[in-house]
């Protein structure tokens, strides 16, 4: 989630005055994983936290209500700590967009039902949170898309399948979830316009801007984007598929 230099703001500022926040911290540093006790006291001197030799770190982090557990390969944040990180860096003067629309992200990330869906949501903060841009776009679309395949599944197959082969009449009828990415993502977003499952504009907003800015990202080229385009990428996403559906 954090770089070390990103971490050494967070914990050297007002807002991280509490031991348990600063653990959370060291936690959450690039690469983000488990971590023995013995593993978390270098990366805290290399934050320029001195003190934190003396920190009983296990006792510490056992009384962060949920924030950060142990298991057998050591200490790793929760997707609430992870929340908290967000609030915490938030908290920090300086560019928020990074940590702001993660943070939206992990929210949506847990109401995520959809086990593919979900891994390709929490791919995508992961890649956002690198300030991998390009991956974030790609894999936030496909979680988008996930998402509204499992929406039309569950409640449109029927009418779906009929729109769909009357539109072309070689479709092979949908009989399961993955059977939907057959048909060509405009396509399928042009079906549920026409279905009512979205409005034209929304469509139009996801075609024009989501999909096209992914197929930019998705594939060999020379196009950079930087923070501002993912995070609204990702922000339309947000409102209007994973918070919708």
């Amino acid at each position: 989630m954090l770089t070390p230099n990103e971490a050494k703001l967070v914990i050297h500022d007002k807002c991280c005055k509490a031991i348990r926040d600063k653990l959370l911290v060291i936690l959450a540093i690039n690469p983000v994983g488990p971590l023995m006790v013995a593993e978390l006291k270098p990366r805290a001197a290399t934050a320029g936290w001195r003190n934190a030799a003396k920190v009983n770190i296990s006792m510490t982090l056992s009384r962060s209500k949920g924030l950060a557990i142990l298991t057998d390969k050591g200490w790793e944040l929760t997707e609430p700590g992870k929340q908290h990180i967000a609030t915490l860096v938030a908290a920090v003067p300086g560019n928020k967009v990074i940590l702001h629309t993660s943070n939206s992200l992990r929210t949506h990330l847990a109401k995520i039902t959809d086990p593919l869906s979900h891994g390709f949501v929490e791919e995508a903060v992961k890649c956002f949170e690198a300030k991998q841009f390009r991956a974030a776009v790609v894999f936030s679309w496909a979680g988008a898309i996930g998402v509204l395949h499992k929406h039309v599944f569950d409640k449109y197959l029927a009418v779906f399948n009929a729109e769909a082969l009357r539109r072309n009449s070689k479709w092979q009828q949908a009989k399961q979830q993955d059977d939907l990415g057959a048909m060509k993502e405009s396509v399928f977003l042009d079906v549920c316009e026409s279905l009512a499952v979205m409005g034209n504009n929304v469509k139009q907003t996801l075609q024009n801007q989501c999909l096209r800015l992914r197929n930019s990202c998705g594939h060999p080229n020379s196009v950079v984007i930087a923070e501002h385009a993912a995070a609204s990428h990702i922000e339309i996403l947000i409102l209007n598929v994973f918070s919708k559906f």
